[in-house]
């Protein structure tokens, strides 16, 4: 993709300040192009601005970020930009991104189970419902007489 969005515009976008941008690009978090005095970013560098930005506004230190850049960088090696093709999370202490229904650390590729505890309560109170009509299945056919001793495993 062609790098056609000026610093102007970009800092209107991102909400990034000058020295962030400055000190991004010196870093090599992002990589525009340079004409002149202008630089101008790409749609992925925006994406990876706007990243940086939220991450940074939830707490995240900028050196985790930059090791979760890295480290998803080395995992996705066939990935043009990682962060644009993740769902990338923070707590303010770590890097937590979604891929392919996966959860794990982007800072220390630990990972993480997600239970549907919601899930979980409807299939116990479905499966106790089941069981008591079973039970009073049971019941009905013992007081009508349907069921004898024999047939209820006796």
């Amino acid at each position: 993709m062609t790098n056609n969005y000026p610093t102007r515009l970009v800092r209107s976008i991102t909400k990034a300040t000058d020295n962030q941008l400055k000190y991004w690009v010196r870093i090599g978090l992002v990589t525009p192009e340079k004409k002149g005095k202008t630089f101008f970013y790409s749609f992925k560098d925006i994406i990876k601005l706007r990243l940086l930005i939220k991450l940074k506004e939830n707490g995240l230190s900028l050196q985790k970020i930059k090791k979760g850049i890295k480290k998803l960088s080395e995992m996705l090696p066939a990935a043009d930009d990682p962060l644009a093709e993740l769902v990338i999370y923070t707590d303010g202490v770590d890097m937590l991104v979604i891929e392919k229904g996966n959860y794990f650390s982007a800072t220390t590729m630990q990972k993480y189970f997600q239970f549907d505890t919601a899930k979980i309560k409807s299939d116990i109170i479905y499966f106790n419902n089941n069981k008591a009509m079973e039970s009073k299945d049971v019941n009905n056919l013992k007081i009508n007489g349907q069921l004898s001793s024999q047939n209820y495993g006796r």
